[in-house]
């Protein structure tokens, strides 16, 4: 019997569902993590006035974070750009601080995208 196949009995004779729980919870630890949370991009846009020159920032804060290779140090010079806005501030210290940003970004920096 190879390991294949020693695989596929023990799943098969898991009535509890802990192997299946195990790998939902790998999944969880490992892929969510490194996926960009999402990112209040429209609303941070109908906030400003049409012509400001701040919409620029925000699609290029957007642009990173949905990059394959996210610039940590772009991410926040953007980040500290639009808190400085008082209509933006709100929105992006929610979204920054938020624990599945900050995990986003500790991952950046531990994993060296």
């Amino acid at each position: 019997m190879d390991r294949d196949d020693l695989r596929a009995g023990v799943e098969s004779a898991d009535d509890t569902g802990m192997i299946a729980g195990e790998e939902l919870i790998t999944q969880a630890e490992t892929v969510a993590p490194s996926e960009a949370p999402a990112f209040p991009g429209e609303e941070l846009h109908a906030s400003l006035p049409e012509q400001h020159e701040q919409h620029t920032t925000i699609t290029r804060l957007r642009d990173e974070m949905a990059s394959p290779q996210p610039n940590r140090e772009a991410i926040e010079r953007h980040v500290q750009t639009l808190r400085g806005l008082p209509e933006l501030e709100a929105t992006v210290a929610t979204w920054w601080e938020s624990p599945a940003t900050q995990r986003f970004i500790a991952n950046l920096s531990q994993i060296g995208l």
